[in-house]
């Protein structure tokens, strides 16, 4: 057989191993029988690519299923226990370690706290630290971490392995896998913090099933992760998404971005926070029981407040959806809680958009709250993690 010939048939082989693998993944459900009628593949081909991945310990049985008449048929899905990855969201003033298996199922999780505008050259050290203790952990229980991945506010390069800048954090043209794979022998890995979470959505949470969505964060900044035909769309550099940074207010409120009047100076929780203070002076900080106990107590002081936030965010998400026309947008990210009190008003600007408008009521842009909670973009980077290991075997 000529190379170019056995080049193709390998290609072709490795493709159905990687299709045969997302169905699983995807498909809890899946048994022999059933991945071949999906993927359009013989029953031999499944077989033996099903057989190969039992041996390799990446997908076990889970049992049988119901029967139809005939024998049972065998469940296959992917092994929790194949290994680990470190999954480590980074913050403003923050490291977020979590052990992840292959469902990408959180197994342990820790914070470390760091002054906010840390230079990355401080934060790599604790870093480091951290996850040689996972490691060491991991070794103790004959366990195999496969790879290191961080979620980080900014723009990541398309090969993943590098901020190309971060203006939250300050930090600019870091090379994670010259600075933490070389030293530590692990593949390393970098992507955007929201686009992490808009993968949790897809898999876990009110994406899941949809073909076009856009899920919007807010917390101590404002972005968005956008996922087009099933597939996450990153822009032609890596940047897509970055809705805070468009222009909300003319020669508005500077930026730390170098811009004024951001649309992320109106709807962040710096933003509200100090519009609290100002009607209630003794409030140092905002969290989902401090605004209760305000609801709670003044529910007629704190409502214009908290409506005045909802019309900022759900005004500055008009333009995406006008450009997008996703089926749904879930609002997400660490200050998600105040959704509770005003989804209602964001829901009534939302629907009121021009498209809704021209579908007379059917097909409306919907807008939800995401039920994953903070361990989104931890389960989103781990499901990125894990493709990166399972895709790249041959």
């Amino acid at each position: 057989m000529r190379k170019k010939e056995r080049t193709l048939k390998a290609n072709h082989l490795a493709t159905n191993r990687n299709q045969v693998i997302q169905l699983i993944r995807q498909d809890n459900s899946a048994d022999r029988s059933a991945i071949s009628s999906a993927l359009g593949i013989n029953v031999s081909t499944s077989k033996r690519i099903v057989d190969e991945l039992l041996s390799d310990g990446i997908v076990i049985y889970q049992g049988s299923k119901e029967s139809t008449g005939g024998r049972k048929a065998v469940r296959i899905g992917i092994n929790p226990d194949y290994g680990y990855n470190i999954a480590v969201k980074i913050e403003v003033d923050q490291l977020v370690f979590a052990l992840t298996d292959f469902l990408s199922e959180i197994v342990e999780k820790k914070a470390v706290l760091f002054p906010k505008g840390s230079p990355f050259s401080s934060i790599k050290e604790l870093i480091k630290k951290n996850v040689i203790d996972y490691l060491m952990k991991a070794n103790a229980a004959g366990k195999r971490i496969y790879s290191i991945g961080f979620a980080v506010s900014g723009v990541a390069s398309k090969d993943a392995t590098t901020l190309v800048g971060s203006r939250l954090l300050g930090w600019s043209q870091i090379d994670f896998k010259k600075e933490i794979e070389t030293e530590l022998k692990i593949p390393v890995f970098v992507e955007n913090d929201v686009n992490c979470a808009a993968i949790a959505e897809q898999w876990f949470g009110l994406g899941k099933g949809l073909d076009t969505f856009l899920l919007a964060t807010i917390g101590k900044g404002t972005g968005a992760g956008i996922i087009i035909n099933k597939k996450l769309y990153k822009g032609s550099f890596g940047g897509a998404g970055e809705i805070g940074h468009g222009i909300f207010e003319k020669n508005g409120i500077a930026c730390y971005c170098g811009q004024r009047g951001c649309l992320e100076m109106y709807t962040n929780e710096d933003y509200l926070t100090k519009k609290i203070q100002a009607k209630y002076p003794s409030i140092k900080s905002i969290s989902p029981k401090i605004l209760a106990d305000l609801v709670k107590k003044d529910r007629s002081g704190i409502t214009p407040i908290l409506t005045e936030f909802a019309e900022n965010l759900a005004t500055g998400l008009i333009g995406p959806i006008m450009l997008l026309e996703p089926e749904r947008v879930i609002i997400g990210g660490e200050l998600d809680y105040v959704m509770d009190y005003v989804k209602g008003t964001i829901q009534a600007i939302v629907h009121d958009n021009w498209i809704n408008k021209l579908n007379d009521g059917h097909d409306i842009v919907d807008v939800v709250k995401s039920d994953l909670g903070d361990g989104a973009f931890l389960r989103g980077l781990s499901v990125l993690l894990v493709s990166r290991v399972l895709y790249a075997k041959k």
